[in-house]
């Protein structure tokens, strides 16, 4: 998948593909490839990078669920955090990015382009580790969203 393609961040749209063939990979199953692509992003030397692709990934996860609760301009978009007992739980219990990411697809999803654009930058600032969690945790969300009864994403901590 990445064999002579990086993710360039000047056109939007190898951006785009470079996401679009990551969530291929990842559909498919084909983990070796997700694997090798979240070690070019991480490693990528530019926050620019992956800040494209996981702004790319935010929008995606903003447009599913928007699929799934239809167009209205009047929509409020929430969240409720919970932990693995089902009790109410603090944002602040997860980390930096992947709590970062979530604000974004908030943002994006209440039409507030300039918040999210911040959020994405704030979900790509820790280590080339901290990078992949984010991406992983976005991945999963889009995976979550794809089900037609969607209903919670999961987040996870460790």
């Amino acid at each position: 998948m990445t064999d002579n393609r990086d993710p360039s961040p000047a056109p939007d749209l190898s951006v785009r593909q470079f996401t679009g063939d990551l969530i291929d990979a990842a559909t498919a199953g084909d983990y070796d490839d997700v694997a090798e692509a979240l070690a070019v992003l991480a490693r990528a030397g530019s926050p620019r990078v992956p800040a494209g692709v996981v702004g790319d990934l935010v929008g995606r996860c903003a447009a599913a669920v928007r699929g799934h609760h239809g167009p209205g301009a009047d929509t409020v978009f929430t969240v409720v955090l919970e932990d693995e007992q089902g009790e109410r739980a603090e944002v602040e219990r997860l980390p930096p990015g992947p709590r970062a990411a979530m604000r974004a697809l908030l943002a994006a999803l209440n039409h507030d382009r300039p918040s999210r654009d911040i959020q994405v930058e704030l979900a790509t600032r820790g280590t080339p580790a901290d990078i992949v969690g984010v991406l992983t945790h976005l991945l999963v969300w889009l995976a979550e969203l794809a089900e037609p009864s969607a209903a919670a994403l999961s987040c996870f901590t460790d």
